[in-house]
């Protein structure tokens, strides 16, 4: 099984091939190579990427949202 790290930038879990440490303010943290190169990109691709990797987020949390929820009229009371 490949090793994934975690992006900070984008929130997700990536192979470790794919991840290069990033110096922030905070000290070193992962980042995926696709981050870091969006953000060496113009001011309007940058934008872009944002928007995209935000739409990819909501519709993650969307679907996280929609498998933890469960209706009340399929859930099944038990009794102890």
């Amino acid at each position: 099984m490949t090793e994934t790290l975690y992006c900070y930038c984008c929130r997700v879990h990536h192979p470790s091939e794919q991840m290069r440490r990033f110096e922030t303010r905070h000290g070193a943290r992962w980042r995926c190579l696709r981050s870091i190169q969006a953000a060496r990109s113009s001011v309007e691709e940058r934008d872009q990427f944002g928007r995209s990797q935000s739409e990819i987020n909501l519709a993650l949390a969307r679907l996280h949202k929609e498998s933890i929820i469960v209706p009340m009229s399929e859930r099944r009371l038990q009794r102890y």
